[in-house]
């Protein structure tokens, strides 16, 4: 092979290569992660002249091939198995990913490369990082079996005739409040079509930690023993830590009702409850419950308690745009992911579209120095549609928010929550770019923000010695981060975020990452100090978490600690049926939301739990109300 012909040969493996890596828009709002740069992995420079000269239309080597690329948790490793010159099978033998999006995504992307036997096909919508990771590591296997172009051509799936449905109740969202909703509407007798745009029922309810406030539950009362609760209590708290902003009418729906819609979820749809409840101190009573198997779990009992249903759920559907005639709501048009009209008409359209998180343009300038923590798809398209009808809005650009951020990636979140945690616990400590505490490391998160929020780029840092490293290390595990991602942000050595960095003296360290040494060093002195005294004289610190000095010697540990937004808490406005307001006061005739698209129930911060709570809740009367509203 002559040195030209050499080179095309190694292009062509590139542009095949990452072809496989790359996204396919079709499916995939324009606001969502491109494929991580780990992903599409370096091309051999080796290039075996002989076989490429010998290779023809269609050839491949039968065989076993392992390979590997980076999603969105970690490293995906696979095996291609080649028979009969064909991709026969691909099996997945290792993964970080999250398991209510990989349930989905995995099956789907493998059966989409074996029937069309190349693995340039389309993403799965909502699994764009995990999708992209499996097509890039069946590109490389690919590779190593000496496969011809043709197992790399881009495939684009026909659209289909376009489809009409009439129905009783049309939900748009398949998340935590959607999934209620439907089945509530479902058990009152009345036909039920759910369209959902990503390939994975569940929304941001499948990816959270299942809390959920039970006030007025009868579980409350007789599994758990506490009777001494009330609405008013539950309205008090929530109004308190929503910072007085919470829309009353809201909140009281919300108070009033979560105890028989958590009645409802066990009774009825079969959720499994866990043996005690988790004391939070935003609570003055507990109440707070993680349900079995968290968000997931929760998930997957609505999902099973559809299939004994007859509710038409349909994945892979975008609504675009609410059907308006003759002043009221009759339905909704929609595509799907392969391009087929799809038409709805209902009696009833229930918007259960989830947030606008991850849509910059909805979000106030003050959160440009924050990360994102929730779900990329969460765009806003359910409030836009029903704005574009005049509907009114309340508490617009709050967001729940929290500290222990990384970034990741530019502004993509990673929580090292329970590392954070963790390091309280022995000897760490938050600083700032002078190298001085500025809040109690064990404060409530909010007040922690707040600090965060004081400084130019939004960043405390977490400083730890070798010691307090180790206990961050062994338990910052989960949230998606791995032992391999934390290797390889101490490697950058504070170059690039996230800025994580390791040094054997406290001087060298703060240059790594621009902190004060001076100051840097006053400060460790002075903790020191107050963990002799065990009295923290500057910020009130529990004697509990002054449990050790930091150490005279290194090595010596800092970590980036950033503010970090999962949902916007504010959404169209709706009545106590649920029902949405336009601008002049009035209801919009046959729309009604749920869920984080409605309301302002939980102020400017949410008490954890009352996300998820809020979901289940409106959800569940949305079903009821819905179904009186067709009665009469």
């Amino acid at each position: 092979m002559n040195k030209y012909k050499k080179a095309a040969a190694l292009l062509a493996m590139v542009v095949s290569l990452s072809s496989c890596g790359s996204q396919n828009a079709k499916n995939n709002d324009s606001n969502e992660e491109n494929v991580s740069k780990e992903s599409e992995e370096k091309v051999d420079n080796e290039v075996k002249e002989e076989s490429k000269e010998e290779k023809t239309s269609g050839t491949i080597d039968d065989g076993r091939f392992e390979e590997l690329a980076t999603g969105h948790n970690g490293d995906i490793k696979l095996a291609v198995n080649i028979k009969d010159s064909k991709i026969e099978s691909i099996d997945i033998l290792e993964s970080s990913e999250t398991e209510a999006i990989t349930d989905v995504a995995y099956g789907q992307i493998i059966d989409r490369i074996i029937e069309h036997q190349t693995c340039n096909v389309d993403n799965i919508t909502g699994a764009t990082v995990t999708s992209g990771a499996v097509k890039s590591a069946v590109g490389k296997a690919l590779d190593q079996a000496n496969a011809s172009e043709d197992f790399k051509k881009e495939i684009k799936e026909e659209a289909k005739e376009a489809i009409n449905i009439e129905t009783d109740v049309l939900v748009v969202g398949a998340g935590g409040a959607g999934l209620t909703a439907a089945l509530s509407a479902d058990e009152e007798g009345n036909k039920v079509t759910v369209l959902e745009k990503n390939a994975m029922p569940g929304g941001h309810t499948a990816l959270s930690g299942g809390f959920a406030l039970i006030t007025g539950s009868k579980i409350q009362k007789d599994v758990y023993g506490v009777t001494n609760d009330t609405i008013e209590s539950v309205y008090n708290d929530n109004m308190k830590n929503g910072g007085g902003e919470s829309i009353p009418e809201d909140l009281k729906l919300y108070a009033e009702k979560m105890g028989e819609a958590t009645d409802w979820t066990v009774d009825y749809v079969g959720s499994k409850i866990p043996e005690k409840l988790t004391p939070l101190g935003e609570n003055s009573i507990d109440r707070a419950m993680i349900y079995e198997g968290a968000g997931a779990g929760f998930v997957k009992s609505l999902l099973e308690k559809i299939k004994d249903t007859d509710i038409d759920l349909r994945t892979d559907t975008k609504v675009n745009e609410l059907i308006y005639e003759g002043d009221k709501v009759v339905g909704a048009k929609a595509t799907m992911s392969d391009g087929t009209p799809v038409e709805v008409k209902a009696k009833a359209v229930l918007l259960a579209t989830g947030s606008y998180g991850a849509n910059k343009e909805m979000l106030p300038e003050r959160l440009d120095k924050f990360v994102f923590y929730g779900a990329q798809l969460a765009q806003g398209e359910g409030q836009k549609m029903a704005q574009e009808l005049g509907a009114d809005v309340v508490n617009q650009g709050y967001v729940e928010l929290f500290e222990n951020g990384v970034e990741w990636k530019p502004g993509i979140a990673k929580s090292t929550y329970n590392g954070s945690m963790a390091a309280w616990d022995v000897s760490g400590i938050l600083v700032d770019r002078s190298g001085n505490r500025v809040v109690n490391e064990r404060a409530a998160g909010i007040n922690i923000v707040k600090e965060m929020e004081k400084q130019e780029d939004a960043r405390l840092f977490l400083l730890m010695d070798a010691d307090t490293y180790k206990a961050f290390e062994d338990n910052v595990a989960g949230y998606g981060i791995t032992q391999k991602m934390l290797d390889d942000w101490i490697a950058t050595d504070g170059q690039k975020v996230p800025y994580f960095a390791k040094a054997d003296t406290l001087e060298e360290l703060a240059k790594k990452v621009n902190i004060d040494p001076a100051g840097l060093e006053k400060t460790v002195e002075r903790y020191n100090g107050f963990v002799d005294k065990q009295v923290d004289e500057d910020f009130g610190r529990d004697a509990t978490y002054l449990k050790a000095k930091i150490s005279e010697n290194g090595p010596y540990y800092i970590v980036e600690q950033l503010p970090r937004y999962a949902t916007t808490l504010g959404g169209l406005k709706i009545d106590n049926q649920l029902r949405v307001i336009d601008k002049d006061g009035k209801v919009i005739d046959g729309l009604f939301a749920s869920g984080d698209v409605a309301g302002g129930a939980r102020g400017n911060d949410s008490i954890p739990g009352a996300d998820f709570g809020w979901a289940v809740t409106s959800g569940y009367e949305a079903g009821r109300t819905i179904s009186d509203y067709l009665k009469e």
